[in-house]
């Protein structure tokens, strides 16, 4: 099983479009340090691919790591490299990106997701909702299928995925979340097994049964402190508020689980670990935990 990173940022990306924090200046004098919303893509023999999300900036991270048509396998010029798409939740970093399937040739990609985010995005029979008819999406290019915890699917000629649910998203009075549920994934392959969750809200005692003796456990590396808004930007919101568990927490339940890899992803532009002279970035390393970065692969 081969992972590539998409994108490694939060919703903002960085450099977030509103700001001069130095980590953001940083980013804008110096491309080495930008980062793309994020996302991943699996792949058994670097041919085709699924991916985990699709971000606003899809088209440009698929044009970056490579994954566009083989010239010598393209018939009449067109060939997708994506057999499918799994979506985590309803975030605009993590979902809008679908709509760049709209564009020529139809090749139906088959998108999944939990359940109330199908119905979200392309609504039900008859009432049909935005994704549903931009560029004819979901009439002509892609096909939504909703997922239910606990649901198998295989890809690839051998690449197992389950989906399942998680903390992250607003949660109702009536039990529903907004915009939709949370899911995580797990994959197996050739005896790999990788546990990806972008974005979460608690890592919970099932959560971590379920990491332990994994290859490769991806998750939530948004903020380092809970109160990091408060402290870069001065806005009242905290970590868990937003539906993150800041890493100076999650780090210490990870600490001496029996996980071969833990790599942090989806950074928001204040996280100190940005910046890897920064004490947190040495805390970090000394856990034998790593950093994503845009265009990283790993193999399992």
């Amino acid at each position: 099983m081969r992972i590539t990173v998409l994108g490694s940022g939060s919703n903002g990306g960085v450099p977030q479009w509103d700001c001069c924090c130095p980590n953001c200046t940083k980013a804008r004098a110096d491309t080495r340090f930008r980062r793309t919303r994020s996302s991943v893509a699996i792949s058994l023999d670097g041919g085709q691919h699924i991916l985990i999300d699709a971000t606003p900036d899809l088209k440009l991270q698929l044009e970056t790591v490579g994954l566009v048509p083989k010239p010598k396998e393209a018939e009449f010029g067109r060939q997708s490299r994506i057999d499918g798409v799994l979506l985590t939740h309803g975030h605009g970093d993590h979902c809008v990106g679908i709509a760049e399937f709209s564009t020529g040739k139809s090749f139906e990609v088959p998108v999944y997701a939990p359940h109330d985010l199908i119905q979200f995005l392309f609504g039900f029979p008859g009432e049909a909702r935005f994704f549903s008819d931009l560029g004819r999406l979901a009439r002509d290019y892609v096909k939504p299928h909703a997922l239910t915890e606990g649901d198998r699917l295989e890809f690839l000629g051998g690449l197992r995925v389950t989906g399942f649910q998680i903390d992250h998203t607003d949660s109702l009075e009536d039990g529903s979340y907004f915009p939709s549920s949370t899911f995580g994934y797990e994959l197996k392959a050739d005896g790999g097994r990788f546990i990806y969750t972008p974005d979460l809200g608690l890592l919970t005692d099932d959560l971590l049964k379920r990491v332990e003796g994994a290859n490769l456990f991806m998750l939530d590396g948004t903020f380092w402190w809970n109160d990091e808004l408060t402290r870069i930007s001065g806005l009242k919101k905290t970590s868990y508020e937003l539906g993150h568990v800041p890493i100076e927490e999650s780090l210490e339940k990870l600490r001496g689980k029996n996980v071969d890899r833990v790599v942090y992803t989806h950074f928001n532009h204040t996280n100190p670990l940005l910046d890897m002279g920064q004490p947190s970035a040495a805390r970090l390393n000394e856990l034998g935990f790593e950093i994503a970065y845009d265009g990283m692969t790993i193999n399992l």
